[in-house]
């Protein structure tokens, strides 16, 4: 749901509103790139997101306040992102039509991707270009409840705030890592972004510098954590503490007859099952390529989110995978502005740095300079 108001010359809020944080972000343009003027980020009200409906929304609305004035921020707009489950994004081959046409038929394209109810979703779409098969053309379909879209422009309203956008958390992503990155290396062969959090783990797969697929699954921060805690016998918070503790790189160059630690094993057989996701998800994407297209691989893995910074998870995947892995901050990001953020703490802000760049066109401008 995109509002027409840009607001070229203000500063624009990116509100990341997780299951378990919420993260804020404002940035300036600058001749070359964005400077980051603020940043803040506290714990998300108790319950008060499930399934990625927000649904205490004063406690929320109260919580973004808190972070814009943790981090002396007053920006009057901002834009807010969703995800999860329910949010489908798909790339799909259609026969040629005006936007006008198939903006009467996008329903019942719609209905062939998702199990709920089209009047309770949002639907959108974006032609993107002719397909390689004569006489169709490619489209991008986005569909989403209402519900996840109109808490949170009820949250943003609530806050003080004017909202401009809600955004598909993928497309931060890939706004924030990806799209202006001047890293040309980035444009060609098949990336995965592998963005874990709280309550969900997406993995969106970039070719040839194209966001192709975005996925969700419902392995994350959390599922670790309970996983910990019932293999440990140890309180939340203890198995919370234990998950950041234990070292997945204990597990690349093990003895013959190393036994892990319990948290450790059941930490390692739920990072194997989120990266068999890749597999997959590759599976997927090579199933609805023409016939004779040729083998895809993934080329590189960048990880983000705030379940990303477990100890030891990019030498242990590169073992399981085989690929280039590294760690993804958004590009282009000035932090003098900001002297108490430190780069490491990045990756936690690439949703909403994504976010905050999206609806202001001099920023944008600035960044692909």
């Amino acid at each position: 749901m995109v509002f027409s108001r840009l607001l070229a010359r203000e500063n624009t809020l990116g509100v990341d509103i997780g299951s378990s944080i919420i993260k804020v972000v404002s940035a300036e343009p600058k001749k070359f790139g964005a400077q980051i003027t603020g940043v803040a980020m506290c714990p998300t009200p108790p319950d008060s997101v499930k399934e990625g409906v927000v649904v205490q929304i004063p406690d929320v609305a109260s919580a973004v306040q808190f972070c814009m004035r943790s981090a002396g921020v007053k920006s009057p707009s901002a834009i807010a992102a969703i995800a999860g489950p329910g949010v489908i994004v798909r790339h799909v081959s259609m026969p040629k039509m005006t936007e006008q046409v198939l903006r009467k038929s996008i329903g019942y394209e719609a209905s062939k991707l998702i199990s709920a109810s089209i009047e309770d979703s949002v639907i959108e779409f974006e032609i993107l270009g002719d397909a390689a098969e004569e006489g169709q053309m490619d489209v991008l379909i986005v569909a989403v409840p209402k519900a996840m879209i109109d808490t949170r422009l009820a949250v943003l309203e609530q806050a003080g705030l004017y909202p401009l956008a809600i955004d598909i958390e993928a497309f931060a992503t890939f706004r924030g890592l990806i799209e202006h990155n001047p890293d040309d290396s980035l444009r060609v062969g098949t990336i995965a972004l592998l963005d874990i959090g709280a309550s969900h783990t997406e993995i969106n797969l970039v070719v040839n510098g194209k966001l192709e697929l975005t996925r969700t699954i419902q392995v994350a921060g959390r599922s670790l954590t309970n996983a910990i805690k019932n293999a440990e016998n140890c309180s939340e918070d203890e198995a919370e503490q234990k998950k950041y503790a234990l070292d997945l790189s204990d597990l690349v160059e093990a003895p013959q007859g190393f036994t892990p630690v319990p948290g450790l094993k059941v930490m390692q057989s739920l990072i194997d099952e989120i990266l068999r996701e890749i597999r997959r998800s590759i599976n997927y994407y090579q199933s609805q390529l023409p016939e004779g297209a040729g083998e895809t691989t993934v080329d590189r893995l960048i990880f983000t989110g705030g379940t990303s910074r477990l100890r030891g998870l990019m030498p242990y995947a590169s073992s399981r995978l085989n690929v280039n892995v590294s760690m993804g901050v958004p590009v282009s990001s000035d932090l003098t502005g900001v002297p108490s953020l430190n780069e490491e703490d990045l990756p936690l802000f690439t949703v909403a740095f994504g976010l905050a760049t999206k609806e202001n066109p001099v920023i944008a401008k600035a960044i692909a300079a």
